[in-house]
Protein backbone atom coordinates (compact mmCIF):
# COMPACT_ATOMS: atom_id res chain seq x y z
CA UNK A 1 0.00 0.00 0.00
CA UNK A 2 1.06 3.65 -0.62
CA UNK A 3 1.21 5.99 1.96
CA UNK A 4 -1.12 9.08 2.04
CA UNK A 5 -0.06 12.33 3.30
CA UNK A 6 -3.19 14.48 5.10
CA UNK A 7 -2.61 17.94 5.84
CA UNK A 8 -4.84 20.39 7.69
CA UNK A 9 -5.41 23.54 5.38
CA UNK A 10 -7.87 25.36 7.21
CA UNK A 11 -10.21 24.82 10.40
CA UNK A 12 -14.03 26.18 11.07
CA UNK A 13 -15.79 26.41 14.12
CA UNK A 14 -19.59 27.23 13.20
CA UNK A 15 -21.16 28.15 17.18
CA UNK A 16 -24.70 28.72 15.92
CA UNK A 17 -24.40 25.45 14.45
CA UNK A 18 -23.17 23.66 17.43
CA UNK A 19 -25.65 25.12 19.46
CA UNK A 20 -28.36 24.07 17.48
CA UNK A 21 -27.46 20.76 16.50
CA UNK A 22 -24.94 19.45 19.14
CA UNK A 23 -24.13 19.46 23.15
CA UNK A 24 -21.88 22.28 23.10
CA UNK A 25 -18.39 21.49 24.15
CA UNK A 26 -15.16 23.82 24.44
CA UNK A 27 -12.61 22.06 21.96
CA UNK A 28 -14.73 19.51 19.83
CA UNK A 29 -11.70 19.79 17.84
CA UNK A 30 -7.60 19.93 18.72
CA UNK A 31 -6.47 19.70 15.00
CA UNK A 32 -4.25 22.97 13.96
CA UNK A 33 -3.70 24.24 10.48
CA UNK A 34 -0.65 23.04 9.29
CA UNK A 35 -0.97 19.98 11.16
CA UNK A 36 0.26 16.86 8.83
CA UNK A 37 -1.19 13.03 9.26
CA UNK A 38 0.64 10.17 7.53
CA UNK A 39 -1.67 7.18 6.58
CA UNK A 40 -0.12 3.65 5.71
CA UNK A 41 -2.82 2.84 2.97
CA UNK A 42 -6.12 2.19 4.72
CA UNK A 43 -4.93 2.48 8.11
CA UNK A 44 -6.09 5.89 10.50
CA UNK A 45 -2.97 7.67 11.30
CA UNK A 46 -1.77 8.16 14.58
CA UNK A 47 -3.94 10.85 16.43
CA UNK A 48 -6.14 11.29 13.33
Amino acid sequence: MKKVKIAVVKTGSYADLIEKYENPIDHACDVREGRVFVANGWEKPEDF
